[in-house]
């Protein structure tokens, strides 16, 4: 949570209420101690009024749970991430992660370790990516990651990179977590965003049918 309310909530307070004690010594001549004591209060509610409007702004942008941006955010910055994408003659890469059986998890392990493995989901994502992209919980159990590339091979360093830290991630806490990710690129294959979306969803749900055929395949061969 940034502390912009909170230091311009108690400099606000600090800075008018010196110019009301200066305005009344050159008036008066003379200062009354009671408006010099009351500097420690006034700064207080500066910072107690700050912080609320910081916890507003965090909560309108930042999910909850995880901490991580949500959906509101992706979609108030899109257009100025696609225009700084075009001004360097980027692409941007749309990444759709679904936990492929959250809800296994949480009729099995409770709804506690359900919301530890989004948490700990959100911080992986987060630790393997660069600080620029954003990565956001679009809803329930799927996460987006969005950022700027080069080239489709820079997208699938990053998309072997995201696989095997999320692969790790299950040993890490012993549950068993598995993973779908789908992607698409701006302007490549759409420069809407909800298409965008879209076509990495379907990428996903692919990804996930045919990992399930593969197991199916592989019992059957036992």
């Amino acid at each position: 949570m940034k502390y912009t309310g909170r230091i311009f909530g108690s400099l606000g307070l600090f800075l008018l209420h010196s110019v009301y004690i200066f305005y009344y010594f050159f008036r008066d001549g003379e200062v009354e101690p009671l408006d010099l004591y009351s500097y420690p209060l006034l700064i207080w509610i500066g910072y107690w009024g700050g912080k609320q409007f910081d916890k507003v702004r965090f909560y309108s942008e930042k999910d909850e749970l995880t901490g991580i941006y949500n959906r509101r955010f992706v979609m108030n910055t899109y257009e100025k991430i696609t225009s700084i994408a075009e001004r360097t003659n980027s692409k941007l890469y749309v990444l759709v992660i679904d936990c492929d059986n959250f809800k296994a998890i949480n009729d099995t392990y409770g709804h506690h370790n359900g919301d530890m493995v989004l948490i700990k989901i959100s911080e992986t994502l987060v630790d393997s990516t660069r600080k620029s992209d954003i990565v956001a919980r679009w809803g329930g159990d799927e996460f987006l990651v969005i950022g700027l590339c080069n080239e489709e091979a820079d997208l699938q360093t990053i998309l072997q990179r995201l696989e095997e830290h999320l692969k790790n991630l299950a040993y890490q806490i012993n549950l068993p977590i598995k993973a779908s990710i789908g992607s698409a690129i701006y302007p490549n294959h759409s420069k809407d965003l909800f298409e965008l979306i879209k076509i990495a969803d379907d990428k996903m749900y692919n990804s996930k049918e045919t990992k399930s055929t593969l197991k199916i395949t592989k019992l059957q061969s036992q």
